[in-house]
């Protein structure tokens, strides 16, 4: 019996095309990293290997105890793959980051949760995250203010990072501290939205129901951090700066295996720029982007040009092109091994969000 081709097959052949372009288009980058990383001192390597899987396994507990404060489903079992997905997602269907969220989406009507639970306790994650990683960028940028090393370009980038931060702890605090200004704001949003894709898209699957029900999720999942507080996120906030410590320590293991020990300051501002370029570029996973800014950093802080290209293309090749075929590879596995009621779950998620797109 064929399979019956529905819109969640489409998607699905969308990505493997999306996978296939992006490794054809940067094969030379790969081969290159293929063999810098065979030149590299192996026991470094593999130790480098060792604490990206820690840093999965970090990530996976991160989103584990954050779910757990929301009362979402977290098992780290079922959590584990779904975070790789979004490794490959964000990388193959690039949407500012937005496209991430159809994993979650998914896994969200998997466990008949709310949309809007799913979506702030996302929100509480990456406010960890964009948190956790501000202390770090703040420590390369003090360490190259005082070189006379700073940029402009790099402050800018920072700028960004920190309105966006800024941003989501207010919309946090505000569903703290004012629930009921923050469901005025939701709806009046709502309905300038409605408005919208009434005018441009007369089929839009939006309605008034959908915002209500939308408004009541994210009441129930405020209600529901009022009640557990603010020290249930202590262990969320550890998570958080063990994975950036884990990010150092690898750059840090693969700067040896090419016989070059990095000094904190040079450390840190490499990893700290790096990750910045990686959320702010614009081009998917910062590619090129953050390859540039690496090799630009370490160079203006004395590190010979050869080496800083070196560590850097065996560095993205581990922290980025090694999740990126991961996540491929769970995909593949989500569907070859679906839970019950997957399947329809994924259609149903990845119909509305094509429904509420603009025809």
């Amino acid at each position: 019996m064929p399979k019956k081709f529905t819109f969640q097959t489409i998607i699905y052949a969308f990505l493997i095309f999306a996978f296939a372009y992006a490794i054809y288009t940067y094969r030379g980058q790969i081969t290159d990293i293929y063999d810098v990383l065979r030149n590299g001192v192996w026991y470094y390597i593999a130790a480098s290997f060792v604490v990206l899987f820690a840093a999965v396994y970090v990530q996976t507990a991160l989103y584990a105890s954050i779910y757990q404060i929301f009362e979402v489903p977290s098992e780290k079992r079922r959590i584990l793959p779904l975070y790789l997905v979004t490794r490959f997602v964000t990388v193959a269907a690039p949407s500012g980051g937005l496209s991430a969220f159809v994993p979650f989406l998914q896994y969200a009507r998997r466990g008949e949760v709310g949309v809007g639970r799913i979506i702030i306790a996302n929100i509480v994650r990456t406010i960890l995250w964009y948190s956790s990683f501000s202390v770090f960028l703040l420590l390369g940028f003090i360490y190259l203010f005082l070189l006379h090393d700073l940029a402009w370009f790099e402050v800018s980038a920072g700028i960004v990072i920190l309105v966006a931060n800024i941003a989501l702890i207010l919309a946090l605090v505000l569903s703290w501290f004012a629930p009921d200004s923050l469901e005025k704001i939701l709806r009046a949003a709502a309905t300038a939205l409605k408005r919208l894709l009434g005018i441009v898209n007369r089929k839009s699957a939006f309605t008034v129901e959908h915002a209500t029900e939308f408004v009541g999720d994210l009441n129930s999942a405020v209600t529901q951090m009022r009640v557990v507080g603010w020290r249930s996120l202590f262990v969320p906030v550890g998570y958080a700066f063990l994975n950036e410590g884990l990010n150092l320590l690898n750059l840090f293991l693969i700067a040896l295996a090419f016989d070059l020990p990095l000094n904190f300051g040079i450390l840190v501002t490499t990893y700290s720029i790096s990750i910045l370029f990686f959320i702010v570029s614009p081009t998917p996973g910062g590619l090129g982007f953050v390859e540039g800014a690496m090799i630009l950093v370490m160079t203006t802080l004395d590190v010979p040009q050869d080496q800083a290209a070196v560590v850097t293309l065996a560095y993205r090749g581990i922290s980025f092109w090694f999740p990126f075929v991961l996540g491929f590879i769970a995909l593949r596995w989500a569907r070859a091994h679906p839970e019950p009621d997957d399947v329809e779950a994924g259609t149903e998620a990845l119909s509305e969000v094509a429904n509420s797109v603009p025809q």
